[in-house]
């Protein structure tokens, strides 16, 4: 755009940039115009919006598995009232295509619209799908606001320069300008027709965040728009101050679950929560508030009714307990070495909630070692597992994980083997069995989580030759084939591995050799999330764990 010009002439000079029907259009391909067309599978969290079979179209973002965020304009009888839109269902039958970049392909997933919720003091709208979608990403609110002179992506459905109805999704470029209170405007890519509601986002750290939301534009080089008109701002309304609206009003897809992430990393101890609609709080320095552990070495974490319980192997090779209350506050890092008993020490240690109490596992001067935590928070002293099950040779990794019948599920890696046992809810225990014979396609281990969703065992594993692996141990016994989560996670040989299970889902997180975090998650109808990459960790992640908790 040319020229400064004040807030009302802005909005009155500008176009919608919704396609209607009177404009012989139906919605179309992505853009904000003279981009490229989007790689197969790119910005795939961008959603095509048919409003009344054709009588409208526009663009929207999915922000959680049922949810997205687009222009009140879209579904508004005059488009000049948009935040007179009223709430509930659409008055016209309105559905979304997301995640197909090609809109002549079947991929994706559509639903109905069947819940509008507006905003009045901008041109902004939730709208909740009829049923959750899976696989796809989301795009997370930004959590700071833009800038003047800050570079933008987007992507779109609308017009292009020579297409009226285009069939692919198209990507864009722009630079902020002017930010108000509510509004950004932008200039780059021209926005067209289609392409309100397209989003507006920013790479943080490696990772998308949603930025704005594209309202209205100039259409300056766009099909059919007078050729005379070269300007190609448009205006966006910003996202970034009304998270906690956001969260509020998705409120009906979140359950009480929350997931817990312990990471240690090259300066210290960092925890965040991700609730269930996806939204990751900052991570917080635990020895802020915990007390400072010289030389951590290796962390990991459970809960039990709504209380979060941290454990740390420090430099003297103790074992220290601290915990994160249900009301947010934080008991201090306390050494367990008195009601533990004194070992050789540790080096790796993994922790389960049993459902009244904590089963904990411990590695130290090559032997395993086990002890719980009783409901009234008394522990036992430390048994050796290794004389119970037998000696294994350089065991490097433990892990833990509760299923149903009060089994607690304990995996050792041995060299590259993995091995498994059981102790029982009587206090008896199986014998060592090697997962590597007992199931298929395990490949030679380097690392290991275990997590119980009911009766089930889900493990997933990580390989010296790289890659990551997830297969289950059935409340029968047997085992599945394990398959590769290398398209999510990555096919690097990974630092780290955790896992959790959550609210009966399946959480697992990895830290990548280029110092990154990613996460996803399996439902319980067997569906994968798209895999995300965590952000805002200070320093260089060097392992990860995970827990679920109700607060």
């Amino acid at each position: 755009m040319s020229g400064k010009r004040s807030r009302t002439a802005w909005a009155a000079a500008l176009l919608t940039a919704a396609t209607s029907a009177t404009g012989g259009l139906i919605g179309t391909t992505a853009q904000a115009l003279d981009g490229d067309a989007a790689a197969s599978g790119a910005s795939n969290f961008t959603a095509k919006i048919d409003v009344g079979d054709g009588a409208r179209a526009c663009s929207g973002t999915l922000i959680n598995n049922q949810w997205m965020i687009t222009a009140s304009s879209c579904f508004a009888d005059d488009p000049d009232q948009a935040t007179s839109l009223p709430a509930g269902a659409p008055k016209l039958k309105s559905t979304a295509t997301i995640g197909r970049t090609d809109l002549t392909t079947a991929t994706g997933e559509v639903r109905d619209i069947t819940q509008l919720i507006p905003r009045t003091d901008r041109d902004l709208v939730l709208a909740k799908l009829s049923a959750p979608v899976y696989g796809l990403s989301f795009l997370h609110p930004a959590t700071s606001a833009p800038e003047t002179g800050e570079a933008f992506k987007g992507a779109g459905y609308g017009r292009t320069k020579d297409t009226w109805v285009p069939d692919t999704l198209h990507s864009a470029a722009f630079t902020g300008r002017t930010v108000e209170a509510t509004t950004l405007d932008i200039d780059g890519t021209p926005v067209c027709k289609g392409d309100t509601g397209a989003p507006v986002f920013r790479e943080e750290n490696g990772r998308p965040e949603l930025a704005a939301i594209v309202t209205n534009s100039w259409q300056g080089g766009c099909l059919g728009t007078d050729p005379a008109e070269t300007r190609t701002g448009a205006r966006a309304s910003r996202v970034d101050d009304i998270r906690s609206w956001i969260t509020e009003n998705t409120a009906s897809t979140l359950s009480v679950w929350n997931t817990q992430m312990l990471a240690k990393t090259s300066t210290g101890l960092y925890h965040s929560m991700r609730n269930s609609n996806g939204d990751w709080t900052g991570f917080g320095d635990v020895q802020k508030v915990a007390g400072t552990i010289t030389d951590i070495a290796y962390a990991a974490d459970a809960a039990i009714k709504g209380k979060n319980y941290v454990f740390a192997v420090g430099g003297d090779g103790h074992v220290y307990e601290a915990n994160r209350r249900p009301t947010g506050g934080w008991a201090a890092f306390r050494d367990l070495t008195g009601e533990l008993g004194a070992k050789p020490a540790f080096t790796k240690i993994a922790v389960t909630s049993t459902g009244p109490g904590l089963a904990l596992i411990g590695l130290a001067g090559g032997k395993v070692y086990h002890a719980t935590q009783d409901a009234d928070e008394k522990w036992s002293k430390w048994g050796d597992v290794t004389n119970l099950l037998g000696a294994l040779d350089d065991i490097t990794q433990v892990t833990t994980g509760q299923t149903t019948g009060g089994d607690t599920q304990i995996g050792v890696v041995s060299g590259t083997e993995a091995y498994h046992a059981i102790r029982h809810s009587d206090g008896t225990w199986s014998k060592w069995g090697q997962i590597n014979k007992a199931a298929t396609n395990v490949g030679p281990v380097s690392g290991m989580a275990f997590a119980g969703t009911g009766g089930d065992l889900q493990v997933v594993l990580t390989n010296t030759t790289g890659g990551v692996k997830h297969g289950i141990r059935a409340a029968d016994g047997s085992w599945s084939a394990f398959g590769s989560l290398s398209s999510r996670l990555g096919a690097d040989t990974m630092i780290s591995v955790g896992a959790a299970a959550v609210s009966g889902e399946f959480q697992t997180a990895v830290v990548t050799p280029d110092g990154k975090i990613k996460h996803t998650l399996r439902h319980s109808n067997g569906k994968w999330d798209a895999t995300e990459q965590v952000v805002g960790y200070p320093g260089t992640p060097q392992s990860v764990a995970l827990t679920g908790s109700t607060a």
